[in-house]
């Protein structure tokens, strides 16, 4: 054999056991896999589930800010508000229901203190309800927002967790309470057709009786 061949055969080995060592002794692959997992952890512990429901499942949802009240319940396919029979909202409704059936936390308050009047939990501004088919009730209670305006805080009825949930969720349960009525369909303004012209002796247009 070629003792050449055999010396870069020899080499070469030595090269590979040193990367090799290399790798093992400072974690090159597992530390990025642990990153990656750390990565993705700390990512679904930022934005942790508040409710997780069928929202197909809801008959009845109630809406309640300061003294006012509105409560719609399914009939069927239609939604109306009780009380009045009035076909409510359905559109925003469901969007509200929808988004509470699953809503996540845009952050959650690590050990939050027992009084919750500094997050304006003690007497809620607002609530959400949601009641299943079979009873069970999804609640979720709305307070003030956060100092620096990033959201509003808010809790789960039958807790203590304090969570930082969009303002936009406030906003939509405000306007709905004001006006939870399905809005009126735009009436059609009738279109007087133009009467057509045909030219005159003289080739002035003359309108067409």
């Amino acid at each position: 054999m070629n003792y050449r061949v055999t010396l870069g055969f020899l080499a070469a080995a030595i090269v590979l056991a040193v990367i090799v060592f290399g790798l093992d002794k400072f974690n090159v692959g597992p530390t990025q896999a642990n990153k990656a997992a750390a990565t993705s952890t700390s990512g679904a512990a930022s934005t942790p589930a508040i409710f997780q429901f069928d929202d197909s499942k809801v008959n009845a949802f109630e809406l309640h800010m300061g003294d006012q009240s509105v409560r719609i319940e399914k009939n069927g396919d239609a939604w109306t508000v009780a009380g009045t029979g009035d076909a409510a909202n359905r559109s925003s409704f469901t969007s509200l229901i929808v988004r509470m059936s699953s809503l996540k936390a845009t952050r959650q308050v690590d050990s939050p203190s027992t009084d919750l009047s500094q997050y304006g939990l003690d007497k809620p501004k607002e609530s959400a309800v949601a009641i299943l088919d079979d009873g069970s009730r999804y609640e979720l209670d709305l307070g003030g927002k956060t100092p620096v305006q990033t959201g509003t805080y808010a809790k789960k009825s039958d807790t203590n967790d304090v969570y930082v949930v969009a303002d936009q969720f406030s906003t939509d349960l405000e306007r709905l309470i004001a006006d939870p009525k399905e809005p009126p369909t735009p009436t059609a303004v009738p279109v007087t057709p133009t009467p057509a012209v045909s030219p005159g002796p003289a080739g002035t247009p003359t309108p067409v009786a």
